[in-house]
């Protein structure tokens, strides 16, 4: 009995030993996404834009065409987008990735301004909370800076 007692504990403890020794895999952290998530970039299509031209968007402004004409694949820094679409507008709801730097963002952004599909861009916030949508006279992509971060957001 002793010596089944000993093995198991000498067993679970180089389980354990061996576990401490590999820091866990940032891969395997949760990203939330979604409409009720703080995005770093949300952009909305003009009215009337199609799926083709949305895909092209995604293909060539937000991503970089693959050399075999088959797929893309996201600019660097930018780690998540998602389809929104609020009050019958179609957009995306972009994060960027913890390391991002300040070149990546910013290339990006002006990527997502100098389109002629977009219609509004926020920094910044959550999809679901944005109630200022509707049309307006130019066609001059909107641009709206962050808001301060609220209590919600600081917890987590």
């Amino acid at each position: 009995m002793n010596k089944r007692f000993l093995l198991l504990f000498l067993v679970t403890v180089i389980s354990i030993a061996c576990s401490a020794q590999h820091p866990p895999n940032n891969d395997d952290d949760i990203i939330r996404m979604g409409p009720n998530e703080r995005a770093d970039l949300v952009l909305f299509f003009k009215k009337g834009t199609d799926w083709k031209e949305i895909l092209e968007f995604n293909r060539s402004v937000i991503g970089i065409p693959n050399e075999n004409g088959s797929g893309f694949q996201s600019l660097p820094g930018m780690m998540s987008a998602i389809k929104i679409q609020i009050y019958g507008f179609e957009g995306e709801a972009i994060n960027f990735k913890p390391n991002a730097t300040d070149e990546e963002k910013s290339f990006l952004k002006k990527r997502v301004e100098r389109s002629p599909l977009v219609y509004k861009i926020y920094e910044n916030v959550i999809p679901e909370a944005i109630n200022d949508l509707h049309e307006s006279s130019d066609n001059k992509p909107q641009y709206r800076r962050p808001n301060p971060p609220s209590a919600r957001d600081e917890n987590r």
